[in-house]
């Protein structure tokens, strides 16, 4: 899929910061990665609200 030149105006010690960290290659990987990371955080959060204070006692017990 084609992707649509954006321009933005960002934090670049910001965006250097999060480069290093995700280990990315150019500014639009780091963007992508960081979005991702985002969507991929907030479907996580959700599934955490979801489901706690649904375990009963014994839930995780070994047999």
């Amino acid at each position: 899929m084609a992707k649509p030149l954006i321009s933005v105006r960002l934090d670049e010690r910001l965006v250097r910061n999060a480069r290093k960290v995700l280990k990315a290659k150019s500014r639009t990987q780091t963007i992508e990665m960081s979005l991702e990371a985002v969507v991929e955080l907030n479907k996580h959060r959700k599934l955490i609200e979801k489901y706690s204070g649904k375990a009963r006692p014994g839930d995780f017990e070994r047999s």
